[in-house]
């Protein structure tokens, strides 16, 4: 048995067995997900987010600043997740693709689930 247990972000949609499903789920950046729920580093040990919980999912465009207010920034993908009446949960991406790839595996598990992608890569500044 592990010293964290995987726990949910969703306390209404645990999955049946979060260890398993985190063992089979693919690596994305710094972020795992499987065909059920995105996985992501919290203290202490690791939390998920079902894709049964979300009520609305969205890419897009936007950056992190490296020096403060001014200066440079690193172009980075917003994946934000809508669950429950208010909430939601952001993952920074360093490209485009890796948010897509989450996003379909949310497509194919939520069909009816509505989804805003952005479609623009970022633009040279």
């Amino acid at each position: 048995m592990p010293i964290f247990a995987i726990k949910p972000l969703a306390q209404d949609f645990p999955l049946s067995d979060p260890g398993e499903d985190y063992r089979s789920a693919r690596r994305v950046e710094q972020f795992r997900f499987s065909g059920q729920a995105i996985y992501f580093p919290a203290f202490p040990g690791t939390k998920y987010l079902s894709f049964q919980a979300l009520t609305k999912a969205l890419s897009r465009n936007t950056s992190l600043s490296l020096t403060g207010c001014c200066g440079k920034a690193l172009p980075m993908t917003r994946l934000r997740l809508y669950y429950g009446q208010e909430f939601y949960q952001d993952f920074l991406f360093e490209k485009l693709d890796s948010a897509n790839q989450v996003l379909d595996a949310i497509a194919a598990a939520r069909p009816d689930l509505p989804l805003e992608r952005e479609t623009r890569g970022h633009s040279a500044v």
